[in-house]
């Protein structure tokens, strides 16, 4: 039996989950990147997190096998931003999380405890047809995000910079928040085999999700991946108010 001075997380004499870093072995990592307007990422964007020269975002669905989480779904939506370091005091490139679903309890409690991430519990699917495609969230029986790809060319990885969350521990008291912090996290990315292709992405309202700030002016490009994922120890880049 562990005791409290060895415990990660709660229930102290059983943690739900272990610390970080957290290793992914085979992912398969599909994203539908699409332009939103600049009015859309203003929106999402929670301050001090700034929109980046061009507007992007994208649609996340993975299947995570992970040593220390077990292997879940994952799916979201992550909006490029740029935030200020304070250790290297200048402006950095990252892509801020402002929709996550998982299937697993704990890597909701995991990534929401740990680095922020804004986990919900969803049904996620990545079903194949020879060379298409196709990826689903579905919630409260409805299918709230939507990918397809038919994937004919080679795909490149591309550095995004490190995920970037905004971490919030409402206080106990009702009043005010224990925590509110923007956290970063430099996942290391090991890419086996990537493809590409045209994508379209599809946006649908649930009674428990909302997407009106979301405005797509064109659909991108669709990169799907094989690869090996580290998710190390994140760090404090800066405060919120709420």
């Amino acid at each position: 039996m562990k005791s409290v001075k060895e415990a990660t997380s709660t229930p102290l004499l059983s943690p739900l989950y272990s610390g970080p870093p957290y290793h992914y072995v085979d992912a398969k990592l599909f994203l539908a990147l699409f332009n939103p307007t600049e009015e859309s990422v203003r929106a999402l964007l929670p301050a001090p997190l700034k929109p980046s020269q061009m507007p992007l975002a994208g649609l996340l669905f993975a299947e995570q096998p992970c040593k220390e989480a077990g292997t879940f779904m994952e799916s979201g939506m992550l909006v490029q931003c740029m935030f200020d370091n304070p250790k290297t005091k200048e402006e950095e490139v990252g892509v801020y999380f402002c929709y996550n679903y998982v299937d697993t309890d704990v890597a909701q409690a995991a990534g929401r405890e740990i680095w922020g991430y804004p986990r919900k519990r969803a049904k996620i699917s990545l079903d194949w047809k020879k060379d298409t495609l196709v990826a689903k969230t579905q919630r409260d029986g409805v299918t709230i995000l939507k990918a397809k790809c038919t994937l004919n060319d080679d795909g490149e990885w591309i550095d995004s910079g490190p995920n970037i969350n905004v971490k919030v521990i409402p206080s106990v008291t009702g009043k005010g928040h224990d925590l509110a912090v923007v956290t970063a996290a430099y996942l290391k990315y090991d890419i086996k085999k990537g493809r590409s292709g045209e994508v379209e992405v599809e946006l649908k309202n649930g009674p428990h999700d909302d997407f009106s700030k979301v405005v797509i002016e064109t659909n991108m490009i669709g990169l799907y991946f094989d690869c090996d994922i580290l998710v190390p120890e994140g760090t404090i880049v800066g405060k919120v108010k709420m």
